[in-house]
C-alpha cells in the first residue's frame, strides 16, 4: 500500500524525468493546437521511447517496474478508448510516457513537500487536473449555444431534467455527509457544489453541446482518424456501411459510397494542452482534489 501511494517510491534523475515529461507534452500540445490537432507520429513514438529509455537508465527497483507496468496498462486501456472513438490517438502514448517517467509524485517542484504522501499514481493527478481545466474550457466555449437552447421550447427533454435533478439530490446528500468530516476544508464542499452545478449544466445541454462540435460534410471530405456521430445519421445507412465513431482505413473506403453528408466532430477541443496544464498543476500542487480538501498549501 505504501508503494501504491508513493511514499516508498524514489525517482532517480528526477529533474531529467520532469524535464522530459514537460518538454515532450509541450511539443505535442503545440501540434495539437497549431497543426489541426495532428500530432506527428514520430514525435509521439520518440516521446514514448525516450520515456522508457530514461526509466531504464535511471533504474530504481520500485519506480522502474512500477512505471513500465503502469504505462503498459494505461496504453492498453486507452488504446481501447481510442479505437472506439472516445480518446484521441495522440493521447494514448503521451499519457503512457508520463506514467512511465513519473510513476509517483515528484517532489522537486512540489510547493508543499509534506503532502507528497497524499498520492495515487501520479498520472491520476495529471488526469484529474487536466479534466478540470478541460471542463472549464468546454463550459466557457459552449455557454452561447446553451443560451440559444433555452430559447427553444422543448429542446431539453424530460430525461435530461430527471438526470439534472438526480445530480442535485446526490450532491445535497454528499455535502451533508462530508460536512461532518473535520479533515475536509470548506473549499472542498464549495468545489463539489461547483462540480455538481457544472454536471447539471452538461446534462441539460448535452445535445446542444454535441451539435456545436459537429460539422456535416460530404463523404469525400471525411478523413482517416475523424470522429463521427453515427447516432445523428439514418440508422439504415449506419447498419449498411457498418459505421462506427472512429474512421479507420476500412471505414473510410466504405464511406466513399455514402451520398448523404456525414456528421463529423470537427470542432472538438484539443485535449493535449490540458494534459500539459494538468502536468504543471500536479508538479506544483500534487493532487488538486487534496488541495481543495484543505490538505495542501492552498486549502482552507
Amino acid at each position: 500500500m505504501d508503494i501504491l501511494f508513493g511514499s516508498s517510491v524514489n525517482l532517480p534523475l528526477e529533474w531529467l524525468r520532469i524535464a522530459l515529461a514537460l518538454l515532450g507534452t509541450a511539443a505535442c500540445a503545440y501540434y495539437d493546437l497549431f497543426n489541426n490537432k495532428n500530432v506527428p507520429e514520430r514525435l509521439l513514438q520518440a516521446f514514448l521511447a525516450l520515456a522508457v529509455i530514461v526509466a531504464i537508465v535511471a533504474y530504481d527497483p520500485i519506480a522502474t517496474p512500477y512505471g513500465l507496468v503502469a504505462g503498459a496498462i494505461l496504453f492498453a486501456a486507452n488504446y481501447l478508448l481510442y479505437k472506439t472513438g472516445y480518446l484521441g490517438g495522440a493521447d494514448v502514448p503521451i499519457l503512457s510516457a508520463i506514467a512511465v517517467l513519473l510513476p509517483a509524485q515528484p517532489t522537486l517542484l512540489l510547493l508543499d513537500k509534506s503532502s507528497a504522501w497524499l498520492t495515487f499514481p501520479f498520472i491520476i493527478h495529471v488526469l484529474t487536473a487536466a479534466f478540470l481545466t478541460f471542463m472549464l474550457h468546454l463550459l466557457i466555449k459552449t455557454v452561447p449555444h446553451a443560451l440559444k437552447t433555452l430559447k427553444q421550447a422543448g429542446s431539453i427533454k424530460g430525461e435530461q431534467w430527471f438526470g439534472a435533478f438526480a445530480i442535485a439530490i446526490s450532491y445535497g446528500f454528499l455535502a451533508y455527509v462530508m460536512s461532518s468530516m473535520p479533515l475536509l476544508g470548506g473549499s472542498y464542499i464549495i468545489f463539489l457544489a461547483i462540480l455538481a452545478a457544472v454536471s447539471v449544466y452538461f446534462v441539460l445541454f448535452r445535445n446542444s453541446i454535441n451539435d456545436s462540435m459537429l460539422e456535416w460534410v460530404p463523404a469525400k471530405r471525411v478523413e482517416v482518424e475523424d470522429i463521427i456521430a453515427p447516432d445523428k445519421m439514418d440508422a439504415a445507412i449506419v447498419k449498411k456501411y457498418s459505421i462506427g465513431r472512429l474512421v479507420d482505413e476500412a471505414e473510410y473506403k466504405r464511406l466513399q459510397n455514402v451520398k448523404e453528408k456525414i456528421p463529423v466532430y470537427r470542432h472538438l477541443l484539443p485535449f493535449v494542452p490540458h494534459m500539459l496544464l494538468g502536468l504543471i498543476i500536479s508538479l506544483l500542487w500534487g493532487n488538486v482534489l487534496f488541495v481543495l480538501a484543505g490538505l495542501g498549501p492552498l486549502g482552507f
